[in-house]
C-alpha cells in the first residue's frame, strides 16, 4: 500500500544500475470460520482464496468525495490508511450501505496520516456488504489518498511493506513522463495509476537501459484508477533494477494523472 511513499518526477539519467531480473458478518465470527476461514469445496477439493484483498485505493482532489467498495463474506477484517495532502482537516465516515450502519467517523489533521485497524474496536470483523467512505473537509476541497485492504483474520491484513519509489502528479500537454529506480534485489512492483482528465489516456513503462517495455499502451479511462502488479503480468521472479521511464499519452487531450508505486524483495510486499 502506499504507506511512506517518496519520489517524484526525475531527470532520467544516462548512466543505470546494472540490471538485475531478479467471512465475517456483523459482531461475530464462527469458530468454523475462524478454523477455515475463505476455503470452499468443489466436489472433493478444497479451494482457498487469497486471505487478504484490496478493497479501494483512491486519490481526491475535490469537494465531498466517496470512497466505495465491498467486503465480501469472510473478508471483515479492514484496515484504512489515508493521508491528508491539503491543509484543511478532513473528517470520514465509514458505513455499510445495505444497513445504514455507521462504523466509524474519523479525523485527519492537514498533512497528516491516519492508519485504522478495524480489530481495535471490531475485534470479530465487519459485515460484510456494501460500504461507503464519505470525506469532507467542512467545505474545501479534500485532498486526500487512501486505501483499504480488508483479509479473512485480522493478523493477515498487514501494511504495505514495500519501498515507495514514486508519488506523482503529472499533468501538461498530450505527453508527460517522469522516472523512477528500482533498487537491485526489489524488483516486485506496484504501481497505482490514476486518470483525472476527462478523456482516456494510455500508459507505458519502459527500462531505460535495454529498452524493455514492461507496460505497453494501457488505457485508462476517464477518472479511473488501475492498480498493476508484476506478479499478476507474469514477472513472478521480479523486474530488473535501474532506471525506469513511466509515460502518460492523451492523443488530442492533455493528460492529467497520477502515479504512485511500491517495490519489494518479495511479492508479498507488494500485495
Amino acid at each position: 500500500m502506499a504507506l511512506g511513499l517518496i519520489g517524484g518526477a526525475i531527470a532520467v539519467p544516462s548512466a543505470i544500475f546494472a540490471d538485475s531480473d531478479a467471512a465475517v458478518t456483523d459482531s461475530a465470527t464462527s469458530s468454523a470460520v475462524a478454523q477455515d476461514a475463505g476455503k470452499t469445496t468443489a466436489g472433493d477439493h478444497v479451494i482457498t482464496p487469497q486471505r487478504v484483498r484490496d478493497v479501494f485505493d483512491d486519490t481526491f482532489d475535490r469537494k465531498d468525495p466517496v470512497s466505495r467498495f465491498v467486503l465480501d463474506p469472510g473478508y471483515g477484517h479492514l484496515k484504512i490508511s489515508a493521508k491528508n495532502t491539503g491543509g484543511s482537516t478532513i473528517t470520514f465516515s465509514l458505513v455499510h450501505t445495505d444497513s445504514g450502519k455507521q462504523y466509524i467517523v474519523k479525523t485527519i489533521g492537514a498533512h497528516k496520516k491516519l492508519l485504522w485497524d478495524s480489530v481495535n474496536s471490531f475485534s470479530q470483523g465487519l459485515r460484510s456488504g456494501n460500504y461507503e467512505i464519505q470525506w469532507r473537509a467542512g467545505g474545501d476541497i479534500v485532498h486526500v489518498t487512501a486505501w483499504g485492504v480488508s483479509g479473512t483474520d485480522s493478523a493477515k491484513v498487514t501494511p504495505q511493506r514495500g519501498i515507495g519509489v514514486i508519488d506523482v502528479r503529472l499533468t501538461g500537454g498530450a505527453t508527460a513522463a517522469t522516472g523512477f529506480v528500482i533498487p537491485k534485489g526489489h524488483g516486485h512492483v506496484k504501481l497505482s495509476i490514476k486518470n483525472y482528465s476527462d478523456h482516456p489516456v494510455k500508459v507505458s513503462l519502459t527500462h531505460v537501459g535495454s529498452n524493455k517495455e514492461y507496460i505497453s499502451a494501457l488505457p485508462i479511462a476517464p477518472h479511473d484508477t488501475v492498480i498493476w502488479r508484476s506478479t499478476d503480468e507474469g514477472y513472478s521472479s521480479g523486474m530488473r533494477s535501474g532506471h525506469y521511464t513511466f509515460q502518460w499519452r492523451g492523443a488530442d487531450y492533455k493528460v492529467d494523472g497520477h502515479v504512485w508505486g511500491v517495490v519489494g524483495t518479495q511479492p508479498a510486499d507488494v500485495q
